[in-house]
């Protein structure tokens, strides 16, 4: 399958590195800036500052005071927004072509320099703790397959830690750390710049060189190695979930790194086992055994498809009956994944779920702005936005063989799994 989208790129002599992907079919355009530092990458002892540091990039420079970049894009028609990956963090702007000239004199006037300060510190501070309460110990389940299971699955701390944080290391962050962080990461030559949609390659390339241009390079620190060796045997944790009402396990496997040649079949692998009715999770375990209530998973879940650096992980999540033993729904998901490792996919099988893996994509990319974090991702973690250019043509090659080899990365002797159970009904009557 040929997959083509007109590209050009331009590195400016500072390190940044811009991607254009010209569009004009609609007045509008997607803008990603990627910064790779995400969090993986944060100092240890500083667990969740890359999540800190993307709210404390809203809260205003000297030349645009907080608020500022929110009311042009709201006023423009458009709207922005930032999301902490594993390796990465993005800020991401959706809006009318006529804006293109406010959005990047913002982007600039951010990387250059924030009006750091510790009423903004404190602010910001308190709200990534209240997501952190919300999303994680109001919970019922705590959030668990997302902070607890990677510590049961890996070695280093890079990759075992919690993005969200934990509050000691939230609270100990200081003003200095915030601005050595900034300094660190929030360079140039450690982003990249890409714009899709009705714009022009020559007039964003004189803008941005004219923009970002002056903002100085820096020397960035040592990248971690993110590699993790084969586990050597199981895991498995059984917590008390005291909101929880049913329970639930989730499971993971060290995976191989991006350029692996079972990458992308652990990719369709993911999407086979977890991915609708028709998934062999679905059909084995929620309406065959009719042991689980609901599922799901896949490979590299936190960062999405195959864009991550050193070790990643394959994920499934499930919910299950009361009544059901862990023990049960494990050996319930073994089954399914032996028939596939013994008799391979069929062809009708196969053809489906890689033409869902691809319409998914697709639907990805239309909006621009879906484009233009991908063209990002394609050079933060290929350094050639072509590369994207072979996602299609790559899930079209799978075959049920590839599949079935696949499936061994699987192997019950090292998972880690976690089992989080509801309270004895007899407690609860207490």
């Amino acid at each position: 399958m040929t997959f083509h989208v007109p590209l050009e790129t331009r590195v400016l002599p500072n390190g940044l590195t811009v991607v254009v992907s010209e569009n004009p079919a609609a007045p509008v355009f997607g803008l990603c800036v990627l910064y790779r530092i995400g969090s993986r990458l944060e100092p240890q002892g500083r667990s969740g500052f890359a999540h800190l540091f993307e709210h404390l990039m809203f809260e205003g420079t000297p030349n645009a005071g907080k608020g500022v970049f929110d009311r042009v894009c709201e006023s423009s028609g458009g709207s922005n927004n930032g999301q902490t990956r594993p390796d990465v963090t993005i800020y991401v702007v959706d809006a009318p072509s006529s804006a293109l000239d406010r959005i990047l004199f913002l982007e600039a006037d951010r990387m250059a320099a924030l009006a750091f300060g510790q009423e903004s510190l404190d602010n910001q501070r308190d709200v990534v703790k209240e997501e952190i309460r919300v999303n994680v110990q109001n919970d019922p389940y705590g959030l668990f397959e997302y902070g607890e299971l990677p510590q049961a699955l890996f070695d280093k701390w890079e990759n075992a830690h919690d993005g969200y944080g934990d509050f000691h290391d939230l609270d100990a962050a200081t003003l200095g750390d915030v601005e050595s962080f900034f300094a660190a990461f929030y360079r140039p030559n450690n982003a990249i710049l890409a714009v899709a949609g009705h714009v022009a390659a020559a007039d964003v390339f004189e803008k941005a060189e004219r923009l970002f241009g002056g903002i100085p390079a820096a020397r960035l620190p040592p990248r971690p190695d993110l590699s993790e060796p084969a586990r050597t045997g199981p895991v498995l944790l059984v917590k008390e979930a005291p909101l929880a009402r049913t329970p639930a396990i989730a499971m993971a496997w060290r995976m191989p790194e991006r350029t692996h040649a079972d990458a992308i079949p652990l990719l369709v692998l993911g999407e086979l086992l977890h991915n609708g009715r028709a998934s062999r999770l679905y059909s084995g375990l929620v309406e065959g055994r009719q042991i689980a209530t609901d599922l799901s998973g896949g490979f590299n879940p936190f960062q999405g498809g195959t864009w991550y650096d050193g070790a990643t992980l394959f994920l499934s999540r499930l919910g299950y009956r009361r009544d059901v033993s862990e023990t049960t729904v494990l050996a319930a998901f073994d089954e399914e994944v032996a028939r596939i490792a013994r008799d391979g996919v069929g062809e009708g099988e196969l053809a489906r779920v890689k033409t869902k893996v691809l319409t998914d994509w697709y639907a990805g990319l239309e909006p621009r702005l879906g484009l233009a974090v991908e063209l990002a991702q394609a050079v933060a973690f290929s350094d050639a936005p072509e590369s994207l250019l072979e996602f299609p043509g790559q899930i079209e090659a799978v075959t049920s063989e590839e599949l079935r080899r696949s499936a061994a990365w699987l192997d019950p002797r090292t998972r880690a799994a976690i089992v989080k159970v509801p309270p004895r009904e007899d407690k609860v009557a207490k």
